[in-house]
């Protein structure tokens, strides 16, 4: 007769083994939305305005970065979870609750910012091109654009493409920056002081709402609800949804602070005029290596932001006018051209006449009354039980969302206040 070993494992700490084993594969399999959202942020915006920040005031306003990724993960789970229980999409339950006007403003007014930076994105990319093959910036600008509406057009299932591509580039992307981090060989103390809240130079204040403003994207948070809807999660998927949006921004946040560490290292007290800049800056220092896995990254962030952006922008003006807003029918993708068209033809004016900067102006002006109303509606849609039923908002959600909108509300007001002055 037989006797147990030695190593025989109990069955119940057999199962609970197996069972965490399968949660950790389910939210593994289930990257991809938050992933999405994380790509379009993470563009050539925020790589520069991070790496400024690094060089100008090191690493006293990484509180900044903690407090609008934080705000970020709070709207993005409350898009996810409207996404997630209701079979529409976000801007239909708009209209059908608060009426079709809101939801085409909405839906306007984000494919006038999403298109508004669409020229920048195709400035970014080119450039860095340039610098790295020596080949005209319009060649390699119209050959992104190219690229862009193949990756819109030549794939059936663009979501289940668009999931594989993004989660692809953010790979890189975070490769990239930790390995620069590594060799810069960083403080950590300088970390820590950084994560202490407190006042900050006037000169950087246009800095710290530009910081703000890339890592906290309430027009990419309102997208995640339709990722969320087309990635095919039902409710008993929610906690899932929720955590997978929170792994998302979380990727973003990492690699926001790497790049400023980065520069807050090797190039603090420099000037640093763009990302492009900033490569090159790094060649001395950090060796040739260094400067081809920084291009690399900022290649990642530059076409995964100019895809996606166009997408969100398309999607959601497809939505806000009433037609079918998922990425693998005609209405979502012709808008989606509209957005890459609009931007490539102001990239190549401001090529031509010799500036960068005219190119946001219109997503400027765009954000200061979009991002509020947008961040203010999707408050009250999260705690709205029509739509999400007994799952509203808890109080701390709340209190955080509400923080958020005020820095918003603040954040735009100065913006208006330096348009006029």
């Amino acid at each position: 007769m037989s006797t147990p070993t030695e190593n025989t494992q109990p069955a119940t700490s057999v199962t609970s083994s197996l069972e965490a084993t399968g949660r950790r594969r389910s939210l593994w399999r289930n990257l991809g939305p938050g992933l999405i959202t994380a790509a379009v942020v993470i563009g050539p915006g925020t790589i520069t305005i991070a790496s400024k920040i690094g060089a100008s005031a090191g690493m006293s306003l990484v509180w900044v970065l903690v407090a609008t990724a934080s705000f970020m993960m709070v709207f993005t789970a409350m898009s996810a979870r409207m996404g997630i229980l209701n079979q529409e999409s976000i801007l239909t339950l708009v209209a059908r609750h608060y009426g079709r006007w809101l939801a085409i403003l909405i839906g306007c007014l984000a494919f006038a910012v999403c298109a508004g930076f669409q020229s920048s994105n195709y400035i970014a990319c080119s450039t860095a091109l340039q610098s790295l093959t020596g080949v005209s910036e319009s060649v390699w600008m119209l050959s992104v654009g190219v690229a862009g509406l193949g990756f819109v057009f030549g794939a059936k299932q663009l979501y289940r493409l668009l999931e594989k591509v993004m989660t692809a580039l953010v790979a890189v992307m975070l490769v990239a920056f930790l390995f620069n981090l590594i060799v810069a060989k960083p403080n950590p103390m300088e970390l820590f002081r950084g994560l202490i809240p407190r006042g900050w130079p006037v000169e950087l204040t246009g800095l710290m709402i530009g910081l703000s403003a890339t890592t906290f994207s309430v027009i990419a948070a309102l997208y995640q609800s339709s990722l969320a809807r087309q990635k095919g999660w039902q409710k008993g998927d929610l906690a899932t949804g929720v955590k997978e949006s929170i792994v998302g921004i979380s990727v973003l946040f990492v690699v926001s602070l790497m790049i400023m560490w980065t520069a807050a290292t090797v190039l603090k007290g420099s000037e640093v005029a763009n990302a492009s800049d900033l490569s090159n800056q790094l060649k001395p220092l950090l060796g040739n290596t260094s400067v081809w896995l920084f291009s690399a990254g900022f290649l990642a962030a530059g076409f995964s932001s100019t895809v996606i952006n166009a997408m969100i922008g398309g999607a959601l003006l497809a939505d806000g006018l009433g037609f079918d807003s998922r990425l693998n029918n005609p209405p979502a993708r012709w808008f989606t051209t509209a957005a890459m068209a609009v931007g490539l033809g102001a990239g190549f004016y401001l090529i031509s006449s010799g500036t960068a900067l005219g190119g946001i102006v219109i997503a400027q002006k765009s954000t200061i009354l979009t991002v509020p109303l947008v961040a203010i509606v999707m408050l009250v849609m999260a705690n709205d039980s029509r739509i999400v039923g007994e799952h509203r908002n808890k109080l701390w959600q709340n209190i955080l969302a509400v923080v958020a909108i005020l820095a918003l509300v603040a954040m735009s007001l100065y913006r208006l206040k330096e348009m006029f002055s």
